[in-house]
């Protein structure tokens, strides 16, 4: 055991300070000086601080920024980067005017702004990733809405659909991972910057000026909460970990199209890798490099919830400075996976003949026969159901494919069944075990026939123009709100 007297003991600046002091310059460097340039001109504007002392703060942190803070190696003196900061820039100007900076202000909502100005920015980058990939997947649907392909349930073949209606599911949870996104984000982009320690100051600040000067809706209403609350961070930690269940299906999908075995899909070579030692090997480990990620980014996620779990309403660093870190690289493996996956798609071609072969395999077109004895033999659905199942059971004995079963093997089924023969012509059962045929029934609202899915795409395009639109919308408020301190700072 080794005993160390002066702050900070090595242990510690090893293990905590300086892994946080790089953190803080990888990720919110930007942040932290916007949020103190907002600060200052409120200060001028409030007549907190002279007009001269702001001027040259602001000078001094266009010196600090262009000397590269990101550059600074930590080296024990300073407790963190805005103590570093802090001290650098009261030799570029003045000590005495540093401290008048810091009226009104503490790392305390520093922090707070900081969080939401970084988690906004990846929001608005998640969002186009998402919609990027919906736009593809929905190209897609336009080109296969024709594409007879198998429907599984429990990982079996259950009943013919065509791949534009499977697409349609794939875009539908994306453009919900789109609408949760864009909630959450009214929540996130609140200021806290004027809570102080958590309980306001005694001097007149404004905090809304400070809030619109930094592109944020509002301030945080009640000061406590702008400093102790963190459930924004949870939120969107959910908000990616529902969109990573919808995105690792999809994944366990394309992978078992892009079998030998299932034959549907192959990947573009720019994403194939070989194999050392098997010449043949065509290995589509893109996908599984995407599901590897979305392992790391629901770590990350349970991370942000762990931290949370017993953490007591107020500052405390478990919501900070340890919190950033899989929360921001959560936020970067979701934008990378919908990269990766528009990326993916884009390039795959698939082979719809065979989807086409295999669409009524293993007797998925089942279901349209018993209905069909519902129609034209009158029996009652389970009845009805029995028989066929009757008939597929000696079909598979027999080795008769569905394209080979006639109106007298369904009758054998029935007399098996109910003891009597039902009458069907060859043409009735041929076209009730037709996988064309099957589709085209299913024209009622959201199945799959050509017409039911083209009224999909069109509803789910319209969404999604509204949706880039929104994006387009916010990004511009960002913007806009840059434009307003970049001119504020002029003129103070």
């Amino acid at each position: 055991m080794t005993t160390h007297s002066t702050f900070p003991h090595p242990a510690y600046a090893r293990r905590v300070l300086a892994p946080n002091f790089e953190q803080t310059k990888t990720y919110l460097v930007p942040a932290m000086l916007a949020a103190t340039r907002a600060h200052l001109v409120m200060l001028v504007r409030q007549n907190i601080l002279d007009r001269a002392t702001g001027q040259m703060l602001l000078r001094g942190l266009q010196s600090l920024e262009s000397e590269g803070v990101r550059d600074v190696i930590y080296d024990g003196k300073y407790e963190d980067l805005f103590f570093f900061m802090e001290h650098r820039l009261g030799e570029l100007t003045s000590e005495e005017a540093v401290g008048n900076m810091q009226v009104a202000r503490s790392r305390n909502d520093l922090d707070g702004t900081m969080c939401r100005w970084v988690v906004r920015e990846r929001m608005l980058s998640l969002l186009q990733a998402i919609n990027n990939l919906r736009a593809c997947v929905i190209g897609l649907a336009r080109q296969h809405v024709d594409t007879l392909m198998p429907g599984y349930t429990h990982t079996q073949p259950a009943q013919p659909t065509t791949l534009a209606h499977y697409l349609g599911a794939v875009t539908a949870f994306l453009e919900r991972d789109a609408a949760r996104v864009q909630s959450a984000f009214a929540r996130v982009n609140l200021s806290p910057l004027g809570a102080v320690a958590f309980t306001t100051t005694g001097f007149p600040i404004d905090r809304a000026l400070a809030a619109d000067l930094l592109g944020f809706d509002a301030p945080v209403e009640n000061s406590y909460d702008a400093v102790g609350g963190a459930d924004y961070q949870t939120e969107i930690a959910g908000v990616v970990q529902t969109a990573a269940g919808g995105l690792s299906r999809l994944a366990t999908d394309l992978l078992f199209w892009a079998t030998q075995e299932a034959g549907a899909l192959r990947i573009g070579d720019e994403f194939v890798q070989i194999s050392s030692i098997m010449p043949q090997k065509r290995n589509p480990v893109v996908l599984e490099h995407v599901r590897t990620q979305l392992g790391y980014l629901y770590a990350d996620a349970q991370a942000v919830f762990t931290l949370h779990h017993n953490a007591p309403l107020g500052d405390v660093n478990d919501v900070e400075d340890p919190i950033y870190r899989p929360l921001f690289r959560m936020l970067d493996y979701a934008i990378g996976v919908y990269e990766l996956l528009d990326a993916v798609l884009a390039s795959a071609t698939w082979n719809v003949e065979r989807l086409a072969a295999r669409a009524a395999d293993g007797f998925t077109t089942a279901t349209e026969l018993a209905d069909t004895l519902v129609r034209e033999a009158k029996l009652p659905f389970r009845t009805a159901h029995r028989v066929v199942a009757q008939l597929v059971r000696t079909a598979l004995t027999q080795n008769l494919a569905p394209r080979e079963i006639r109106a007298k093997h369904v009758d054998d089924a029935a007399h098996q069944v109910l003891g009597h023969s039902l009458g069907l012509s060859d043409q009735i059962v041929r076209e009730a075990l037709d996988a064309r045929h099957f589709v085209a029934l299913r024209a009622i609202p959201g199945g799959p026939a050509p017409d039911s899915t083209r009224t999909i795409i069109a509803r789910q395009s319209a969404q999604l123009e509204r949706d880039v639109a929104w994006r387009a919308d916010h990004l511009t408020r960002l913007e806009q709100a840059q434009a307003r301190l970049d001119a504020a700072m002029q003129t103070i």
